[in-house]
């Protein structure tokens, strides 16, 4: 049994690791998506946004995503973001669905603001 919780513990770390490596590319990257003129999608709730958002951004909520997917680009970069990432992965998985190929999750709107 004690086995078992170790190997949990191991792959959460994995999963942890890899989530953050993964962003830490995708921060990367994002200078030369924005000069190729990407799109940064925040696609958190229209309050969180009002809140507070990344200056440029624009947002689309998730869940009205799939009725304002004309207003993106296809051919220009995407950079999604939201509060944990859970949603910006959400929604890149609904982009590339729908025939978008240049789409990247940032994670965090505020990781984007560093």
């Amino acid at each position: 049994m004690n086995d078992n919780i170790i190997y949990l513990f191991i792959a959460i770390a994995i999963f942890i690791v890899y989530k953050k490596y993964t962003q830490y590319k995708v921060l990367k990257l994002v200078p030369t998506l924005l000069a190729q003129g990407g799109q940064i999608v925040d696609v958190r709730s229209e309050e969180e946004f009002a809140y507070e958002h990344k200056d440029g951004s624009i947002n689309i909520p998730l869940d009205l995503l799939e009725n304002r997917i004309n207003e993106l680009d296809n051919t220009k970069p995407i950079i999604l973001c939201c509060a944990s990432g859970s949603r910006s992965s959400m929604a890149r998985s609904t982009l590339l669905a729908n025939g978008f190929k240049n789409v990247h999750n940032a994670g965090t709107w505020n990781s984007l603001t560093k």
